[in-house]
């Protein structure tokens, strides 16, 4: 998603996307669908109050079909029930009877989305590197934005105060009453690039 139409198109896509699941499955009433960038361990949120639903590029860009499938059930679910209790697992079980399995592929091609986007952003970073230290540049090393980009990236999200997040615990690690690890919950570290729009369901 390097450009903004392209970023735009696949934002209006997870948005139908979202749409036809909850339609086929839960049908509740949620507030909106965004695409954010998000720290490094969370594939995905969903604000309590508003309902939006974010989530991370590095969780529904190159994953299995049946994984992007499973994150939008999980967040869905929590809809119907904010914390990964029993009952919660109870739920997404009833509409994913495999998650488990699914979860932790989902996981995989997380982490491996993630650290393609960590070499990247370091193979950018060796070569704004070198071109500040060029004979000619080396007056600008001081204002070198070389961390800059990464440091961005992982900066910021709307109101993390009413958001319960899901993030990698919840998909490569389980316990031993076979429901899902139960982890995560609200907390008041922002870490989101706001993408700057929200597809509401008038939107679908």
């Amino acid at each position: 998603m390097s450009d903004r139409s392209e970023f735009e198109r696949y934002q209006a896509f997870m948005v139908g996307y979202v749409n036809r699941i909850n339609k086929a499955t839960l049908n509740v009433t949620i507030g909106g669908v965004r695409i954010g960038t998000a720290k490094y361990s969370r594939l995905a949120q969903i604000n309590l109050h508003t309902r939006i639903i974010t989530f991370s590029r590095f969780a529904i860009e190159n994953v299995p079909e049946r994984g992007r499938r499973y994150l939008v059930l999980h967040e869905l679910c929590h809809v119907k029930e904010a914390n990964h209790t029993t009952r919660f697992w109870e739920i997404v079980q009833r509409y994913e009877p495999n998650y488990r399995q699914i979860g932790h592929a989902l996981d995989r091609a997380f982490k491996v989305n993630v650290k393609e986007h960590q070499q990247a952003l370091m193979r950018d970073n060796n070569r704004k590197d070198s071109l500040l230290l060029s004979p000619n540049r080396l007056l600008n090393y001081k204002t070198s934005t070389t961390e800059v980009s990464s440091e961005r990236f992982l900066s910021e999200i709307d109101d993390n105060s009413e958001s319960y997040v899901c993030d990698e615990t919840e998909f490569d690690a389980w316990d031993s009453s076979g429901f899902g690890a139960i982890e995560g919950g609200s907390d008041s570290d922002d870490d989101t690039i706001n993408s700057g729009i929200i597809y509401t369901p008038s939107s679908f």
